[in-house]
């Protein structure tokens, strides 16, 4: 299937019909990706004073699938900064391991990459919402960073007006010699989709504290630690070979790397610092 046709499903009706108060809410809406179709619920976080067309953030959860902990984490900083938060919950039912969720499910045909599924999440929450279809910011932690930025790479984000990835355990490295998923090598990403990726407003935000080479949840192989030990490394690496990419193909790079002092795997600790970054753009 041809990515317009995929984008232009994200135009069907989903399940939520009635427009939705203030405060917390959850709607569901069919989801055809996955290892088991069916239902994907979305928390959401509208805040008093948010009116169709207003800013939208969505944010992609952890490896824990804790979207309502994400809702709950960021609702302070949408009501203060006045922005529709959405957080869909990639659930490990339907979005098993790594491969459906961390990796968009991208050796898969396009038709069934897990990717497209955010899309659809957000475009449910604005019907929800009686809104119109309107660009979003994004944001991932984590699992949800390496969703994000492969998203980015792999699809080109292109209804994104700004993403913050943070915290990644490990990356798709740019560079096609590479294979997926530690590069881009062997896989639908091109190096047209690249060069624009190395353009679009990105930032790449660290926990200075993340530096634990034995977290539990950090992937630790010899493809992950070329990139470093540490998601602290790993991060400002990955960041370094974006801006290599970027002179290398002689395009503008619109990347930014900025850290969160004193906070380690956090996304409550790297929540307010991403909100301000993606309220200013969203």
């Amino acid at each position: 299937m041809q990515r317009r046709a995929l984008l232009a499903g994200l135009m069907a009706p989903g399940l939520a019909r009635a427009a939705l108060p203030a405060g917390r809410s959850r709607i569901a809406f069919d989801e055809p990706s996955g290892a088991a179709p069916g239902p994907m619920t979305v928390e959401l976080y509208r805040p008093a004073a948010w009116r169709p067309g207003g800013k939208v953030v969505a944010v992609q959860h952890g490896l824990r699938r804790d979207a309502a902990n994400y809702r709950d984490a960021w609702a302070p900083h949408a009501e203060a900064q006045g922005f529709l938060l959405i957080c869909p919950h990639f659930s490990a039912a339907q979005f098993p391991g790594a491969r459906y969720y961390n990796l968009g499910n991208a050796r898969a045909p396009e038709a069934e990459w897990t990717f497209f599924a955010l899309d659809r999440a957000v475009a449910a929450a604005l019907r929800a919402v009686e809104a119109p279809p309107a660009p979003f910011a994004l944001y991932g932690h984590s699992a949800g960073a390496q969703f994000v930025h492969r998203y980015l790479l792999l699809t080109g984000a292109p209804r994104v007006s700004r993403l913050v990835i943070a915290n990644a355990g490990w990356y798709s490295w740019p560079d096609f010699g590479i294979a997926f998923p530690y590069g881009l090598g062997d896989c639908a990403a091109t190096e047209a989709g690249l060069r624009a990726a190395l353009t679009r407003p990105v930032t790449i935000l660290l926990g200075e504290a993340d530096t634990d080479p034995n977290h539990p949840a950090l992937r630790r192989d010899a493809s992950s630690d070329r990139q470093g030990t540490t998601r602290f490394e790993r991060g400002q690496a990955f960041f370094a070979a974006a801006r290599m990419a970027a002179t290398r193909y002689g395009v503008r790079f619109g990347w930014t790397l900025a850290t969160v002092p004193g906070v380690g795997h956090s996304d409550a600790g790297m929540a307010g610092p991403a909100a301000e970054i993606l309220a200013s753009a969203s």
